[in-house]
């Protein structure tokens, strides 16, 4: 009877453990961290509820922040770019995709202020937000598919997000970017070429039991976010 009773005690400690909701999505078109705060935390009560216990958000905005503290074990659930998971790796669980205008993948876009073609940029200064390393690989063998030389551009560069791009460029730091589709730009800033899609910010889990990685997954089907994720989808890794 006493051993049925720690056990119980145990179980029930479990279930009252708080699980971290880390948000590491610096390509997703946030307009503010603000806007990155409230998403994280509305996501946390719908986890929490989803394990039986409670859940705090925890947005970060450096990949070496974020990085460490899944290392250390102090994130157990994320919002994660795919861009920079497929870069950084590690031993995770995808739960789900993030949908944005009613998709799981955007199209991203190459945009400048004062050019109106690829021609016009050669040895131009171009901005990408920071994924934690091998942007200017995204950009040159992903995005545009190895088409230009790795010297075309005088230099790639990174913002801390989508929105530090933008306005990098806004404010004439930079000759041109290369931000997701969708995006409201600078009044002075147009699309020069249109880029392929690729995979959003995912869901994913570092540890939990398989029942909790379940209930997580049934849970966030019925998300109501915002207009950057509005919502997700089944996915696999």
């Amino acid at each position: 009877m006493r051993s049925f009773l720690i056990v119980l005690l145990l179980m029930r400690v479990a279930a009252a453990d708080t699980v971290t909701v880390g948000l590491f999505a610096p390509t997703a078109p946030f307009p503010s961290t603000g806007a990155r705060v409230e998403l994280a935390s509305k996501l946390a009560e719908v986890i929490g509820k989803a394990v039986g216990g409670t859940a705090t958000g925890k947005v970060f905005a450096r990949a070496g922040d974020f990085s460490s503290a899944v290392k250390k074990g102090d994130v157990q659930v994320a919002l994660v770019d795919a861009a920079y998971l497929a870069s950084a790796g590690g031993g995770y669980t995808v739960l789900a995709a993030a949908v944005r205008g009613g998709d799981t993948q955007h199209r991203w876009q190459l945009v400048a202020g004062g050019a109106e073609k690829i021609g016009d940029l050669k040895a131009k200064i171009v901005l990408v937000p920071a994924i934690g390393g091998r942007e200017t690989d995204f950009v040159l063998d992903v995005l545009l598919a190895g088409e230009v030389a790795r010297d075309y551009f005088g230099k790639i560069e990174t913002a801390p997000d989508t929105a530090s791009a933008l306005a990098a460029l806004g404010l004439g730091k930079a000759d041109a970017a290369v931000v997701p589709a969708g995006v409201e730009l600078p009044s002075s800033v147009v699309t020069v070429l249109a880029l392929p899609a690729v995979s959003g910010p995912v869901l994913v889990a570092y540890g939990l039991t398989p029942a909790q990685r379940t209930a997580i997954a049934g849970a966030v089907g019925g998300f109501s976010g915002d207009a950057h994720v509005a919502t997700f989808k089944t996915a696999g890794a």
